[in-house]
């Protein structure tokens, strides 16, 4: 009787298992959203692409909210190569011209957009790898360095 038991419950639960796996549930081309918390209760979003192609300008959003503090930026920035041998390398440094920076008084929100032309201080291209790419802001008075990974792939 008990072999016969098993073999029911064996058979039931075949029956009602799904033969389907479940779908994904992330798009892996979907934009990638990493909010910051800064002082003051205000934040900075970064939406950036999930890969840039070699050779392409990476460009992405910034959203600021600030909160009872102003929020300026970004002013500067700086890309790093993440290379596991030597540890990160300062490929390119990067000034006002193409970071869209803004001025956000203390209780608003707006939003800007931020160009890096993908090539180094050499003005060559980089290559496809995972960058840092980090920007500088001041919140209030204070200086605050916020940053996101990028990957850059051949086309």
């Amino acid at each position: 009787m008990r072999p016969l038991l098993l073999a029911a419950i064996a058979l039931w639960t075949a029956a009602c298992g799904t033969s389907n796996p479940p779908p994904r549930s992330l798009d892996p081309n979907a934009d990638v959203v990493i909010p910051y918390a800064v002082s003051g209760g205000g934040e900075v979003r970064f939406t950036v692409h999930p890969r840039y192609a070699v050779g392409e300008p990476v460009t992405f959003r910034l959203d600021i909210r600030a909160g009872t503090q102003r929020v300026r930026g970004p002013v500067s920035g700086r890309v790093l190569a993440s290379e596991m041998a030597s540890g990160e390398q300062l490929i390119r440094t990067l000034g006002p011209a193409g970071l869209g920076g803004i001025d956000v008084a203390a209780g608003s929100t707006e939003h800007t957009t931020v160009t890096w032309d993908g090539r180094s201080d050499k003005s060559e291209f980089v290559t496809a790898q995972t960058y840092s790419l980090s920007l500088d802001f001041i919140v209030g008075e204070q200086p605050l360095r916020l940053g996101s990974v990028i990957e850059i792939r051949a086309r």
